[in-house]
């Protein structure tokens, strides 16, 4: 139940708090006052779609905070799966700051709208004039049904599953236009990964291969350098080796004689040692150029081959030719295994189609069998409402194949007379007319749904007289069982409030502002007579409203 709402700066709303009870509550104002204003305010903390335009003043904070008593609706389980705390007396807030973003929260816990909507949707149903065009709508006979038959656990259990067939469908259609093109990529790929074959990429150091290339192509010269090299060295006459050697071992009998001669000694070992690293890497390397010669054609091809893979593909590196030559194993691979993958999924969907073809007849079941109650307590308000010549009734039967509401067809039928024949409702029924069946709807429905409250926005525009008084008389009764809080025109549906506010514009500080106020009972005669005739001085006005409200 909706305890009490509060709007700070939201279009022409300043600040306004109001209180709620059990049973019923009018609203009521001018055409313009604000009654809008302030629904809107209330759908914007139910998660609805924020419009920035109407926070007018951009230099504070816009806010709305509805609180409501939970202690009737059992709610501790969506609390506890989604990991909120749970208050008997639970505190929805939504708030847009000076830079439009917003935010909401519940029992200040920040949640996602989505959340915030699925707990709102459970406590709350806001039904303006415009949801009455919902009733025109097959998939809305569906919601009634299932909350008759008790069918709404099974229908989301339906539902979710009918979702994953979809998913289902959806990757075996995808997984087909992908075999189509890997059936026309195939011999491509086939033959792309073909001129990989005789090259090694993961063992090539594409810098030394270079190196080894370009020494080949100097191959004589630096033979003969290296060779001089050694043989300077290691003459069999004294070599610089030999003669170096000499040196330090002379210097060594008088390095003890001083410090300098000591460090000098060091320093022609250091040097020796180091000519002689010099003399065992030019070994080597005349070795390996020596052993390379034969096999340089090799290496020569191995790098065009890597530098005309790298200009026909446009890559820049070995790396960019190893994740080529990937994903071409991975296409072809793809290829082999693609038949297999949608032939699995062919046989989850064929099991998932045949078990969501007996929960579909489960829910069409159940849904027929509550058609003929559903009849009898419609008509039977509608007869209550004025239209006791018209009848309405549902055409249910199975579609070919099962559908997201799932194997069922319906219609909703109507006669507004005896001697009509029945039609489409929302081929004959007038917007007056449409109004007292939704209602009807609404009514029968409070009694099967765990719903603690809900609000009528004019649902009552279009009639008037004493259909009037017995649409009240309706709305009234809804509130022995359920908080009802009704947006109207009519005095005969303002009358039934247990509590009535009224909506009017005042000026302050030179700005018009909407502002709400609980009437006494002298003020809502005064009220209900201004309603019924324009002047709340009017003496039958006054009269009658006191007849209305007594």
């Amino acid at each position: 139940m909706l305890k009490r709402l509060k709007i700070n700066n939201y279009a022409l709303i300043d600040s306004i708090e109001i209180s709620f009870d059990k049973g019923m509550t009018s609203i009521t104002g001018e055409t313009g006052a604000g009654k809008s204003i302030i629904l809107g305010g209330l759908s914007m903390v139910l998660g609805s779609r924020i419009d920035n335009s109407k926070i007018i003043n951009k230099d504070k904070k816009c806010f709305v905070e509805a609180v409501f008593d939970l202690k009737d609706q059992n709610s501790n389980e969506f609390f506890l799966n989604n990991d909120l705390d749970y208050d008997d007396i639970t505190i929805i807030r939504r708030e847009v700051n000076q830079s439009g973003k917003s935010r909401a929260f519940i029992n200040d816990t920040p949640v996602k709208l989505d959340l915030l909507s699925s707990l709102t949707n459970k406590l709350i149903d806001v039904h303006s004039q415009f949801n009455n065009l919902s009733i025109l709508n097959s998939n809305f006979i569906f919601l009634i049904l299932d909350s008759l038959s008790d069918n709404l656990d099974d229908f989301k259990v339906y539902s979710n599953e009918f979702r994953s067939l979809k998913v289902i469908e959806k990757l075996i259609e995808d997984k087909k236009i992908t075999r189509e093109k890997l059936n026309s990529d195939l011999d491509y790929n086939k033959f792309l990964l073909s001129e990989f074959e005789d090259l090694n990429l993961d063992d090539i150091n594409l810098s030394d291969l270079q190196n080894k290339v370009k020494e080949a192509d100097n191959v004589d010269q630096i033979k003969e350098i290296l060779s001089k090299i050694n043989l300077e060295f290691n003459t069999d006459d004294i070599g610089i080796s030999d003669k170096l050697s000499h040196i330090i071992k002379s210097l060594g009998k008088v390095s003890s004689s001083s410090e300098r001669l000591n460090e000098l000694t060091q320093s022609l070992n250091l040097v020796n040692e180091n000519l002689n690293q010099l003399v065992n890497d030019s070994e080597s390397i005349l070795t390996d150029i020596s052993n390379s010669e034969a096999n340089i054609d090799n290496l020569r091809d191995t790098l065009d081959k890597i530098f005309s893979l790298q200009n026909k593909h446009r890559l820049e590196s070995i790396e960019d030719l190893l994740n080529l030559r990937h994903d071409l194993t991975l296409k072809i691979s793809t290829h082999d295994n693609i038949d297999f993958e949608i032939e699995k999924l062919d046989k989850e969907m064929k099991t998932l189609t045949s078990n969501l073809l007996i929960k579909a007849n489960k829910i069409h079941d159940k849904r027929r069998s509550v058609i003929h109650e559903f009849q009898i307590l419609m008509n039977k308000n509608l007869s209550e409402l004025a239209m006791e010549k018209s009848d309405i009734k549902i055409d249910l039967s199975k579609s070919e194949t099962i559908q997201k509401n799932g194997i069922s067809e319906g219609r909703f039928l109507f006669k507004s007379n005896n001697e009509s024949i029945y039609s489409e409702l929302k081929d004959i029924a007038s917007g007056g007319e449409i109004s007292r069946v939704m209602l009807s709807i609404k009514s029968i429905l409070s009694k099967f749904t765990k719903l603690s409250s809900i609000i009528f926005d004019e649902i009552d525009t279009g009639i008037s007289g004493s259909v009037s008084s017995k649409v009240a008389e309706l709305m009234k009764y809804m509130s022995h069982k359920m908080q009802v809080i009704v947006i109207t025109h009519t005095p005969q549906v303002a009358s039934k409030g247990d509590f009535h506010y009224k909506v009017f514009k005042r000026e302050e500080n030179n700005k018009i502002i909407t502002d709400v106020k609980l009437l006494s009972d002298k003020e809502r005669v005064n009220e209900i007579a201004e309603m019924l005739s324009g002047d709340k001085s009017n003496k039958s006005a006054n009269e009658l409203a006191n007849e209305l409200l007594n």
